[in-house]
């Protein structure tokens, strides 16, 4: 039998439907072979959050890199498209996770989300099975090391009908 969904509210307010798959975006800040992770909840995850409504892949990546870390970026290359399915409170979240590099601009933006920011090697990271909200990361970071990555002229421009 499946389990009921249900459209949830975030701190801001907004509204988010899990009634199927949602997407979530994001990019892994890359500085001196280290990677930046944000601290939330008792987890790690990469800097990353739900696209918004009319955005495109892109903008929305860099957006939530800079909401969760403070930090300018510029997004660099697609790592790759991730499926997530999570069982939580009598809920299927099924995500689908479009992550890409980013590199810092080296300017300091407003204050982020009060968010706990840590820097790790891959030796770490591979240490750290049970710390992440996302059992996938891991393998993303590896992805990069072994540079498995895409240009951006592989993501798409957004389109808009009226």
């Amino acid at each position: 039998m499946k389990k009921p969904q249900i459209v949830t509210q975030t701190g801001e307010g907004n509204k988010r439907c899990v009634t199927q798959s949602f997407v979530i975006v994001g990019s892994v800040v890359v500085k001196d072979d280290k990677y930046l992770f944000i601290h939330q909840n008792g987890k790690w995850n990469l800097p990353s959050g739900w696209m918004e409504m009319e955005e495109d892949i892109i903008s929305g990546a860099k957006r939530e890199t800079e909401e969760e870390t403070g930090l300018e970026v510029k997004i660099k290359k697609l790592v790759g498209i991730f499926p997530l399915i999570k069982y939580k409170n009598n809920l299927i979240l099924h995500a689908i996770k479009i992550i890409f590099t980013s590199e810092l601009t080296g300017k300091k933006m407003k204050d982020s989300e009060d968010l706990q920011h840590d820097w790790f090697t891959l030796k770490k990271i591979q240490s750290m099975e049970g710390l992440f909200w996302d059992p996938d990361v891991p393998k993303i970071i590896e992805k990069i090391e072994n540079k498995e990555t895409y240009s951006l002229d592989v993501v798409s421009e957004k389109f808009i009908v009226k």
